[in-house]
Formats: C-alpha cells, structure tokens, sequence
C-alpha cells in the first residue's frame, strides 16, 4: 500500500496502527491533530516536514519538550506501520487519507471534525456518489420497518447510493433492500472491519462493488457506544441528498442524538417521517427537521423544491455521460444495429438533468463531456424544440 508522505504523516500521527495495546503511546486527537495543521500551515510548511531528519521542525513547530518527543515517537514507529498496512492490505482492508483524492468529498463539510483516516473495503468510490442516508430506531415497529423497505426500494430505482451505519433496525433492513434490489450501500461501521468482511453476502457485494464499508477506527476495534455516535456526523455529511429518520425517541437514543448534531451543525438536509407513532419525529420537526411522506416524487426534485444543493449538484453525478451514453449506447444496439448516433441515446438524459438551467460550462461538467461536445448537443436540443436558452443559461422547455 503506497501513501504519500502527507498521507504517511496522517496515519503516523492520528491511527492506532502499529500501536501495541498496552502501549501508553496515544494518537494525536481530531483538535490536536487540527492544531498541528494549523502550526505547519502557519510556517509554510507541509505535515511531511516531521518526515524530514534534517529540519528543524521542532524549533518552528513551538512544541513543549514533552509534545515534541510524543510526535518524535509517534514518527518512529513507520517501519511497524508499514508491515501492518501491507497485512491490512492482504486481508482486503485499504486505508484513505484527507489528503488523497479519493477521500470523501462530502466529508469535507465536517471541516476541522472530519476524520484525517478512513479504513476502507470495497469501492472507495462509491462514496463520492449522489445518494440518501436512511436511520432510525433499532426496535423499529411493523410499520417503520414497511416506511424503510419503501424509501429503500425508492432509492435503488433512483440509482442513489445508500449511507447507513449498519446498525440493526432501520440500518440493516434499509442496507439489505437496496442491495437486494441492485442498489449500492456504503456503510460506516462501528465496529470490526475485519469481522464483517468474512461474511458470505458481504463478500458477493463487495466483489460486485455495490459495498462500501468503511470506518475511522482501526479494522481490529470492536463496538462502542462514543464510537457509535461519532460515525453519525459521517452518514449526515455524505448523503448529499438528505438524511431520512424513520424514528426516533424523543430526547434520547443514537437517532435523536445524530439528527439533533446534524441540524445544529448543518450537515446536510434532514428529513422525518410524519408519523404520529413516534414521539421524537414530530419533535425533531418542531426542531427544524423538514416532515417527509412517501411519494412518487423522485429525491432530486424534492430537494430542490426544499431550497437545498441546487448549485453544486452537477459536481456529484452518479456516472458519466460518457459511460451513460455508452450503456445505452450498447442496450440499443441488440434491438437497432443501424443506430450509431450517440446523440439519440444520451438526450432524454440530459433532458431529465438539466434541473433549474445550467450554462455551457456547467453542462459539461455536470454530463463530464468536452466543452465542445456539450455545445453541439445543446445547439440540437434547441433546434428540436427540447431545450431553450435564456441569457446563455439552458433549460427544458416545458412547453413540450
């Protein structure tokens, strides 16, 4: 497993990692690794730096004498780092850092509380996909666990990512419908990694790469509470379309305590189900939540009707047109050889995303095709009535 050296510096100053567990040896914790980044910042230097024999770090840095040789030592140890990760590695267990591409986008929004190290198996890029997060109650009734099934199955239809915390309840009922019905769930766990890969379902889903579980805590680390509730920030921030409570107890429990953090914080939209069966949804409510019914309205519009990601939307689609245009591409080959337009294929698709308007250059970014490329679908849409443009923005005409 190769990491940069910024990326080195993370899991050496911030993951248990090759730390024996009677070792008095502790990481630094989120505030005191976000005070480092501050110190390195402030000097025009990169975390990296500590890497470095030859600089003068300790000096520049402003450390105690007794914070300085915890750093020292929590650098020393690499060479055991190293060989774990590489055993991780062999298990099927990667690791991602804050300063890797492929990190979370969405968890970003967490700012100085986002984890620097996630551990990870399955398709890392599954979490940076457009998808809901749906929680609630372990000992969800009859009727909450049918609301799940529902939202679940609707989410998969709409090709959205589910994020959950595979807890029991609504996390895993919620988990297995939308796998089962060929949807895609990242899951952040709580608990061992390293257990929960050894399970036959699991493993077909990961091959599959419709599951992502991953988790800030070390693979080996089993079940706690403070733990449990530190990773619903996470499920919060990265489902860009809104988290969804299907129940919740009032003033107390994992659910209420993670709604009630996401609305304080503002990680995210946060949906509840209007549903007088449950005392803490129509406190949540009351609160600020936004109250939910199921419908035939697809997520998309509703939380754009909601006044929420209209403008960062077009960063976040689920797959390129490219690719989208070549599935069709191939499906409409077996039943009409003679159709090499590529066009024909992708139209009905940009129709459907071009939600409020999107000027040129939101366009190809949003559909990831060439400036030039967009420019010629968009000038034919037009020519065909589909679309209008108003002051360079284009839009459906809704007309047709």
């Amino acid at each position: 497993m190769k990491l940069s050296d910024n990326a080195m510096c993370a899991v050496l100053l911030c993951s248990h990692v090759g730390l024996k567990a009677e070792s008095d040896l502790k990481p630094l914790s989120l505030g005191e690794w976000s005070t480092f980044l501050d110190k390195v910042v402030e000097k025009g230097l990169e975390p990296k730096v500590l890497l470095d024999r030859n600089a003068e770090w300790e000096s520049a840095l402003s450390y105690s004498a007794d914070q300085t040789e915890r750093i020292r030592q929590l650098v020393l140890r690499g060479g055991s780092v190293a060989l774990e990760l590489d055993n991780l590695d062999h298990k099927g267990i990667k690791i991602v850092t804050q300063f890797d591409d492929t990190y979370p986008t969405l968890l970003k929004k967490l700012k100085k509380k986002k984890p620097p190290v996630l551990f990870y198996t399955g398709d890392i890029t599954l979490a940076q996909k457009i998808g809901i997060a749906i929680v609630g109650s372990r000992d969800v009734d009859e009727a909450g666990m049918l609301f799940t099934k529902r939202l679940a199955e609707k989410a998969a239809r709409e090709r959205l990512v589910l994020f959950s915390g595979g807890a029991k309840g609504v996390d895993s009922i919620s988990e297995a419908t939308v796998l089962n019905n060929g949807g895609a769930a990242v899951v952040y766990v709580t608990d061992s990694l390293l257990s929960r890969i050894k399970r036959q379902d699991v493993l077909r889903y990961l091959a599959e790469d419709r599951l992502l579980l991953i988790s800030s805590e070390k693979p080996d680390v089993g079940f706690s509470v403070g733990r449990a509730m530190n990773r619903n920030k996470y499920i919060y921030a990265s489902a860009y379309y809104g988290t969804f409570v299907v129940s919740s107890d009032c003033d107390k429990g994992g659910t209420w305590a993670g709604a009630i953090e996401a609305l304080h914080n503002g990680w995210g939209q946060v949906f509840v189900w209007d549903h007088s069966g449950y005392a803490g949804n129509r406190k949540l409510i009351e609160k600020g939540a936004i109250p939910y019914e199921l419908s035939e309205e697809m997520f998309s519009s509703l939380v754009t009707r909601m006044g929420g990601q209209k403008k960062e939307l077009y960063t976040y689609e689920q797959k390129s047109l490219f690719d989208m245009g070549m599935e069709l591409k191939e499906e409409a080959r077996e039943t009409k050889e003679e159709d090499s337009d590529l066009y024909n294929c992708v139209k009905d698709y940009i129709l459907d995303h071009l939600g409020n308007g999107l000027d040129l250059d939101q366009s190809a970014e949003r559909f990831r095709v060439a400036k030039g490329q967009m420019r010629e679908w968009l000038k034919r849409l037009c020519a065909e009535g589909s679309v209008k443009c108003e002051k360079g923005i284009f839009k459906k005409n809704k007309n047709i």
